[in-house]
């Protein structure tokens, strides 16, 4: 049996105004860099030979620039540190001082030195699918990545933005998370995403007044009970007084 594999927990970060540190140099620390910038993220990258398109990156304000090599204190205040260096000692000094900063750190080809791993990412913004094998078998997360990115084609991001917005609709308008999912049900259930896979513009209004459910009638009030009447009194009977109640005895009898 091999080494237990780390488990790890799926999420989505909010790195907006958050530090990001990216050391390394070469075309992979320029893609993670400018995804880091897409996502919200102010991105430090430390490394020895930054490509051009990094400095001027920089010269548009949107990533700070360091060209030299990792000195430790270059992880100070950052949430989140991505190490593409080679070197194994840079690897683990990295990690370590990541740690100590408490901030998540992924090194690559290093699952043993990351508290946390990039997935395969599928972008239809909105719409984000990842897939991972938790860094075992990163050539079959790769495989799943281009098949999902087949089936779920461009015209996904529109459609998952209208989607949002009838949402947003429903939301305001409707009684209750019920009619909100019959709502959704049936928009899933119709041609709206091949219509939009044509390049059909729909407006979210005239989609919501499409599949809006109709209100859940108001329940009708029961039958009030009615009391049983009085047995009436036959014509000349007196009634028959009612037989006195016998006493108590009294205590000691």
């Amino acid at each position: 049996m091999g080494e237990r594999t780390k488990r790890y927990y799926p999420a989505f970060l909010d790195l907006t105004g958050r530090s990001v540190v990216v050391l390394g140099s070469g075309p992979s620390v320029e893609r993670k860099a400018r995804q880091l910038v897409r996502y919200g993220a102010d991105v430090t990258v430390v490394g020895p030979d930054p490509s051009e398109e990094l400095v001027e990156a920089e010269s548009d304000g949107h990533i700070i620039v360091e060209a030299r090599e990792y000195v430790r204190g270059d992880l100070a205040g950052a949430a989140l540190v991505v190490c593409a260096s080679a070197e194994p000692e840079v690897q683990r000094a990295v990690f370590e001082e990541a740690l100590l900063v408490g901030a998540l750190v992924t090194v690559a080809d290093n699952p043993k030195l990351s508290s946390f791993i990039v997935p395969g990412m599928v972008h239809r913004e909105p719409l984000q699918i990842a897939v991972s094998t938790g860094g075992v078998a990163p050539q079959l997360a790769k495989r799943l990545r281009k098949q999902l990115s087949e089936q779920f084609g461009a015209a996904w991001g529109p459609y998952a933005e209208l989607v949002a917005q009838v949402r947003a609709i429903g939301m305001e308008r409707l009684e209750g998370p019920a009619q909100l999912e019959k709502l959704l049900d049936a928009v899933f259930e119709s041609d709206t995403l091949d219509r939009v896979t044509a390049g059909e513009i729909l407006a979210a209004e005239d989609v919501y007044e499409a599949f809006a459910p109709e209100p859940e009638p108001e329940p009708e009030p029961g039958p009030a009970a009615e009391s049983e009447p009085e047995p009436a009194a036959e014509a000349g009977v007196e009634p028959e007084p009612e037989p006195a109640a016998e006493p108590e005895p009294a205590h000691g009898e």
